[in-house]
């Protein structure tokens, strides 16, 4: 007989917190659909408050700390008993999607259980953009996207007159090999400029440990976001039976140590990309990293009584069939000829370079022709509004965002046509504001 799912402790909170989360509201968009957005709780709630929480546990506090809300705790305040922290992102982890899976899959829900101490999963909220590029960043320095300059995929450096791709430190066109930036002046410490969190920790004692795939170790986000790892503390795995043996060891290794472990798991993205959100593929792969988490984590080999364990995600997974191509689209002719160059940021928070003076007739165009599927914002009103963080904007961010930001319906994509069919085409997306993008978990417990 099939056991009924379990009951979780701090499932009433995990209520009223998304309550919270979906009544917020920045500012007022021009679009009747806006009710289906969700928006960056930076004020404790949201991807920027874990690295703060890290800190702020393991004694070494960020510049203005900005910790987690202490409801997220539910009265059992981790204060004074963490010696070592470790936070597991599994990256396109959607809040919504784990609850939809949980309800279809008891086995699920008990590692769930497992991971939680019975507690269940509560809701935060990524950044804005909602990507990784972006949300990694955050998670390794503290600082939101408005401070590190880091907004979206695509991402146009008026350094050097080009549109880049952070992720892989390399110009977006002209095939240049992953890491070229550096070649023109944005290597890891000009293109990341603010404070790392290993630094940070190191200067107060506390070593980090990064658990990685082996092909991202030396990728160009690690590059920049792992600056100051000594090379032993960087442990790979090759994504075959030896991630749960190397994630074990490196957990048994650290027990009783000061210090923090991060462990990233890509899986869940790469499957949503590839299949759809929505897919038995990222069930079973759901079902799979949670169920071998759990069954690690309960080990007593890798429980030291001072450890605080978070499970999180960078950003949620949300399908997209819905194309709006500027390239091709007969009505977006006065937007492609007030386009001084191609778009920037992400197919799902989209950001237009325009001719001087063009902006008054783009604005006329997306009301009169878009307004069902896009919302639009000017940069200067997001930034105020905080919408990609709290902290004052890098020089550099205002320059980034373009001179219109795009802000798709969900189920809606923006694309310009500058790049050729993939192989190997984005099913599920990511990067915007629907509740399915913004909204993460929060797993969390006692070791």
């Amino acid at each position: 007989m099939t056991q009924p799912p379990p009951r979780f402790d701090l499932a009433a909170t995990a209520d009223a917190l998304e309550a919270r989360l979906r009544a917020r509201r920045l500012f007022d968009l021009p679009a009747a659909w806006t009710d289906e957005l969700v928006y960056p709780a930076y004020d404790g709630l949201s991807l920027l408050n874990v690295p703060h929480t890290v800190a702020a546990l393991l004694g070494a506090s960020l510049p203005d700390s900005r910790p987690l809300d202490g409801a997220v705790w539910g009265g059992e305040s981790p204060e004074g008993w963490v010696r070592r922290v470790i936070v597991i992102v599994s990256d396109g982890l959607a809040y919504g999607w784990l609850r939809h899976f949980m309800g279809e899959d008891p086995a699920l829900a008990d590692a769930v259980a497992g991971l939680t101490g019975g507690r269940g999963p509560l809701p935060l909220t990524s950044i804005c953009p909602s990507t990784t590029t972006a949300a990694l960043s955050t998670l390794w320095t503290g600082a939101s996207p408005a401070a590190h300059g880091l907004t979206g995929f695509r991402v146009y450096l008026r350094e050097l007159g080009m549109l880049t791709i952070p992720l892989f430190l390399r110009p977006l066109l002209g095939g240049q090999p992953n890491g070229s930036l550096a070649a023109f002046g944005m290597g890891a410490e000009a293109m990341l400029p603010v404070p790392g969190l290993i630094p940070h920790l190191a200067a107060a004692g506390v070593p980090t440990y990064a658990f990685l795939r082996q092909d991202f170790a030396n990728s160009g986000i690690a590059q920049y976001t792992h600056r100051g790892l000594r090379p032993e503390h960087t442990i790979t795995h090759f994504n075959y039976a030896d991630t749960g043996l190397a994630l074990r060891d490196l957990l048994i290794r650290t027990a009783g140590e000061r210090c923090y472990v991060n462990v990233y798991l890509e899986a869940i993205d790469t499957l949503s990309h590839a299949y759809g959100s929505g897919t038995p593929y990222v069930a079973a792969e759901l079902r799979r990293q949670l169920g071998d988490l759990a069954a690690i984590l309960a080990d007593p080999a890798v429980r030291d009584g001072q450890t605080l364990v978070l499970l999180t995600a960078d950003h949620g997974h949300a399908d997209a069939p819905r194309v709006i191509d500027l390239k091709t689209d007969r009505r977006a002719g006065p937007i492609r000829d007030a386009l001084r160059g191609p778009v920037s940021g992400e197919m799902r928070l989209t950001y237009l370079h325009l001719a001087e003076g063009t902006r008054p007739a783009v604005i006329d165009c997306l009301a009169r022709e878009f307004a069902d599927d896009l919302a639009w914002l000017e940069p200067e009103a997001a930034l105020a509004a905080g919408l990609f963080g709290p902290e004052p904007p890098y020089a550099e961010t205002i320059y980034r965002l373009g001179d219109l930001i795009l802000i798709p319906r969900p189920g809606v994509r923006v694309e310009d046509g500058l790049l050729p069919p993939s192989n190997h085409p984005l099913i599920s997306a990511h990067g915007g504001l629907s509740d399915w993008e913004m909204l993460t978990p929060l797993l969390w417990n006692r070791l």
